[in-house]
């Protein structure tokens, strides 16, 4: 698969280091409009460099697009009237209108189109494959220190959505409410918020993201029927606890804790460190595109996902500038 990789920033150069070491694809090209950082990465990676957007576009079957936000729309357009196969880095748009006419754009040609919500990929998140699960209550934490970059944007669309698209993940029914409070503290958009999601089906999510903490910490809560899920995105850990009328009735593969009385019953609590394969997260979202273009299968998180998570994180952040 020829592959074209616009945007060679920060993280677009992540990306890059990644595409060079999979296996059945060919880097055609690279583009930057900060031609100077664009060339001496050509130069460093040993990769061709465009001299415009055309020129990659005409050598390539997808593109890699790791550009600012606010340029997702006008590129990913050009490479879809091109004909070109998407990865674009998560949000998908700036507004819901431009990820809408993407997506029905890139369905209308047939084009696969994935958004690059990492944390699909994520190997805490990939354990919980491993079960069959119906969360009832999920509770999320991402705080991040203060980073500069990203905050052209509220805290919503820059870290939240990442557990947005998760929450979205494992429960398909439609959002009923949202209650939702932010603050601007450091930059002129919102660095820390918090919201409360319900969910027709009677799931409930509280999610709080904040990017002027003391601390980096990535945590996610899960709650069944009769089962709690721990995940830290940032070890890559999924913890499993369950409850069990008796011993026998624990999985087999899981270790009993101890019992709990209960009126006058006991119940068994059990235990499982769930750990799906190790790999990095974003050497396996773009092996999953490449997968996915080569063998005309459907995107692990296709351009439908980046959009429910982008809209979801849209009212949020209209309901948190009606509260001010």
């Amino acid at each position: 698969m020829k592959i074209g990789l616009i945007g060679v920033g920060y993280l677009g150069k992540r990306h890059l280091q990644q595409l060079l070491n999979l296996e059945n694809i060919k880097i055609s090209a690279i583009f930057d409009i900060d031609t100077i950082t664009c060339k001496k990465i050509g130069s460093e990676f040993g990769v061709k460099v465009a001299d415009n957007l055309e020129d990659l576009l005409n050598s390539v079957d997808a593109v890699d697009i790791v550009t600012p936000t606010s340029t997702h729309f006008e590129v990913a357009k050009l490479a879809i009237n091109k004909d070109k196969h998407l990865f674009i880095e998560k949000p998908i748009c700036t507004s819901i209108d431009e990820g809408r006419e993407l997506v029905e754009m890139a369905e209308a040609k047939n084009l696969l189109l994935q958004v690059g919500h990492i944390e699909r990929f994520n190997r805490a998140r990939r354990s919980l494959d491993m079960i069959d699960f119906n969360p009832r209550f999920i509770e999320a934490h991402r705080l991040a220190l203060w980073n500069p970059r990203g905050v052209d944007v509220a805290v919503v669309h820059d870290l939240m959505i990442h557990d947005l698209d998760l929450i979205l993940s494992v429960n398909d029914s439609e959002v009923k409410i949202i209650h939702a409070n932010g603050v601007a503290v450091i930059s002129d958009s919102v660095d820390i918020a918090t919201a409360r999601i319900e969910f027709v089906d009677g799931m409930v999510a509280n999610v709080t993201a904040s990017r002027i903490s003391l601390k980096n910490m990535r945590k996610m809560r899960l709650f069944g029927g009769r089962e709690y899920i721990a995940l830290d995105l940032l070890k890559g850990e999924c913890e499993f606890v369950g409850v069990a009328d008796e011993v026998d009735g624990v999985p087999d593969g899981f270790h009993p804790l101890g019992d709990l009385a209960v009126d006058d019953r006991r119940r068994v609590v059990y235990r499982k460190f769930l750990k799906a394969t190790e790999g990095d997260a974003l050497r396996l979202e773009l092996t999953a595109f490449r997968d996915s273009v080569v063998n005309n299968t459907p995107a692990v998180v296709s351009g439908r996902d980046g959009l429910r998570a982008l809209e979801l994180a849209e009212r949020i952040v209209t309901i948190i500038r009606d509260n001010k």
